[in-house]
């Protein structure tokens, strides 16, 4: 007698009601996890970006440290086309580096791949000397990594009250305008910026006017000047409270008056560090600038305790 085994398979399709809840299932996980990642994203540059000026304060430490106590200048003065150059950690030298270039070469991290000492000279990359792209990711703020111009960078000095290397006399090489500010001169080194994100002079007109970032596009004269752009003279940030007659901006013009201002691009907080080294993020309120609550344009009656070196609400004048 032979004994068989059958077996039997019973198979049953989806309905088209169940594919439905399926699909909407999967679309609300991706409607909660996508922006759950999106904000994880963002805080780990922020962390990033904290991280670095972190570095940075070190470097303005070890600076003041090897310059009697002098901090340093946002920039050094612009006099002919040889002045002014700063060496660098690897024995290089560059033409009128900025606070950035500085502060961490003190602690080792160059700025250029091909440094130049002189304005004459264009790098490898077609530019000049006065206008070099930082090539080290240091020098950076992630959110807005492509903002690499030495001039529209992503972090501002508080260059007014801590060293202003513009000469009120052209033809008198060591007429600075406050420079040099020594360390002793602070009076809470600790609720001092020193360092923040910067928007650059684009903080003056309304967000809705606000265009996109420009470099020097590869060394071209007359590009990367754009007024209203995000990061224009980004490497020179203007407190909150500014006189627009007798005081300083970043771009005071007879024709204009256009300041730069901490730009907030961390979840609504910009990244600050102080001048005793430490950084936190603030809001630009917490930091005293005044933002019309139309426009979004930062006004110039802020409050300058936080930047001034005597921690009062006094603007800096010539």
């Amino acid at each position: 007698m032979r004994r068989g085994i059958s077996s039997q398979t019973n198979s049953r399709a989806f309905t088209l009601l169940e594919l439905l809840i399926v699909v909407a299932v999967i679309g609300l996980l991706v409607s909660i996890l996508v922006p759950a990642l999106s904000s994880a994203r963002r805080v780990a540059k922020g962390t990033i970006c904290l991280t670095r000026l972190r570095t940075s304060g070190q470097g303005l430490i070890l600076y003041a440290n090897a310059n009697r106590d002098a901090l340093v200048p946002a920039r050094l003065p612009k006099v002919d086309d040889d002045h002014w150059r700063f060496r660098l950690s690897d024995d290089r030298y560059k033409y009128r580096p900025s606070f950035l270039t500085m502060m961490e070469s003190q602690v080792g991290l160059a700025p250029f791949d091909e440094p130049l000492a002189s304005k004459d000279l264009v790098d490898r990359h077609g530019q000049p000397g006065d206008r070099q792209n930082y090539s080290n990711e240091m020098y950076r703020c992630p959110e807005v990594d492509h903002w690499v111009d030495e001039r529209n960078g992503a972090f501002g000095y508080n260059y007014q009250f801590l060293g202003n290397a513009r000469l009120r006399d052209s033809t008198d090489i060591n007429s600075f305008k406050n420079w040099s500010v020594l360390t002793s001169w602070v009076k809470s080194p600790a609720s001092c910026v020193a360092v923040a994100d910067s928007m650059g002079t684009a903080a003056s007109y309304p967000v809705n006017q606000r265009g996109a970032y420009e470099d020097n596009l590869w060394g071209q004269s007359g590009t990367g000047r754009t007024l209203t752009a995000k990061g224009n003279e980004g490497f020179n940030l203007d407190p909150p409270r500014v006189d627009p007659i007798n005081g300083e901006m970043a771009s005071l013009k007879e024709d204009h008056q256009d300041r730069t201002a901490v730009d907030p691009r961390h979840g609504r907080k910009a990244n600050v560090l102080w001048v005793d080294g430490h950084a936190s993020s603030e809001t630009l309120k917490s930091l005293g600038y005044a933002v019309d609550p139309v426009t979004g344009a930062v006004g110039f009656e802020g409050d300058n305790r936080l930047f001034h070196t005597k921690k009062i609400d006094e603007a800096w004048v010539e």
